[in-house]
């Protein structure tokens, strides 16, 4: 599963990334997806969550698809076959939210967190009708959307609200900043074909009255609002912000103070940095496990032909090229270290062999313990 990008991941960032829809035809291989992976990733969600839903005529009630039972004592959910066959034969569509554990999914994420330098989370959905999942709405994410299966027509329209944050759904605010008249972009994606949609832009996704399976990757950065939440976070340990308020007449020299060290604060390239360093050190990435390599304590190290990765949605070096933060773990890198870490970064997939061929100057059997452990210390993932 890889995506191939028809735009480089700079000039992306520079150009488009916000600004405008982007179409990439047959940039996804899909091939190696499905029905049998479809079906699995279904059969393995949670039915009872918030997170999966089955929409027709709006979002279906769970006590309408979704039945519980008792098994051996533990309270289990499970879908109502016919009930969903029913919904989706009649035009609805199936969504799984926040996929994870899925590694063919995890494959399309990690593209795009590599190309975005973002955190990526996952949705598939499915569809076989003519009606759309949701009446034409906006997102407060930048979104990916990877035909895997089938077709499907997106109808895309220029922001009214520039930017909207997760707070700013486009059903709240639609009767302030209603859906422009004229659409910017009319495509039918095919199997393969990647569609690229800046948040705040309006679209509409229908299905063609097929079958119809897609994945929707969401893109989540820190946004500045982030920054300043966090930083204002951080005011208690200033004793202007922890006096009592009156009136205005005797607060304003404390309002007035307060100001002043929040712009202060916010404008500190060292107040940034920790912030950057605890959005990031915060995330996690959900990594393949290969407990039969560093469980086993016969085996001393990562095959030489194993496919490595940075296991971070985001850029992986912070402040200077001297650690990474992955994981939540945060590594110091000495000179040799930097130059491993970097060839890692620039080539998703690489092997502990390339390595070694493009560092002769390094001692090899080194380079093989330093990527052992950065791969145990899941700072590292293995692509097999």
């Amino acid at each position: 599963m890889n995506i191939r990008f028809s735009v480089p991941s700079g000039d992306f960032i520079e150009h488009i990334q916000e600004r405008k829809p982007l179409l990439m035809k047959s940039a996804a291989f899909t091939a190696g997806f499905s029905w049998c992976d479809v079906n699995e990733i279904i059969a393995r969600s949670d039915p009872a969550s918030e997170d999966f839903k089955l929409t027709y005529d709006g979002v279906r009630p769970k006590a309408e698809y979704v039945e519980s039972y008792l098994d051996v004592g533990m309270l289990r959910h499970r879908l109502i076959k016919p009930v969903v066959y029913d919904y989706l034969r009649k035009g609805g569509t199936l969504i799984a939210n926040k996929i994870s554990n899925e590694a063919k999914v995890h494959a399309f994420s990690k593209c795009v967190a590599d190309y975005t330098h973002r955190r990526v989370v996952s949705s598939l959905y499915v569809a076989f009708g003519t009606k759309s999942s949701h009446r034409c709405h906006w997102d407060t994410r930048d979104v990916f959307a990877v035909q895997l299966i089938g077709r499907k027509r997106w109808t895309l329209y220029e922001p009214s609200l520039e930017a909207p944050l997760y707070t700013q759904q486009s059903k709240d605010y639609e009767h302030l900043y209603p859906c422009p008249p004229d659409s910017k972009m009319d495509v039918v994606l095919e199997a393969g074909d990647v569609l690229y949609v800046p948040r705040g832009w309006w679209h509409n996704p229908l299905p063609l009255g097929e079958a119809s399976v897609h994945l929707a990757l969401g893109t989540f950065p820190a946004y500045a609002v982030d920054y300043l939440g966090w930083t204002l976070s951080k005011m208690s340990a200033f004793l202007p912000a922890r006096k009592a308020l009156l009136d205005w007449r005797q607060d304003e020299d404390t309002v007035s103070m307060l100001a002043r060290r929040i712009a202060e604060s916010l404008r500190d390239r060292e107040n940034y940095d920790r912030f950057m360093d605890s959005f990031i050190g915060a995330a996690r990435v959900e990594s393949p496990l290969a407990i039969e390599i560093f469980a086993d304590a016969s085996i001393d190290g990562v095959g030489e032909h194993v496919g490595l990765r940075i296991a971070s949605d985001a850029s992986p070096f912070r402040r200077s090229l001297d650690c990474i933060i992955a994981n939540g773990t945060k590594v110091n890198l000495d000179e040799q270290g930097r130059r491993i870490i970097q060839s890692i970064a620039s080539t998703p997939g690489i092997t502990s062999a390339d390595l070694v061929e493009q560092h002769p100057d390094l001692d090899a059997d080194k380079l093989r313990c330093v990527i052992t452990e950065l791969c145990r210390q899941d700072v590292l993932e293995l692509i097999r």
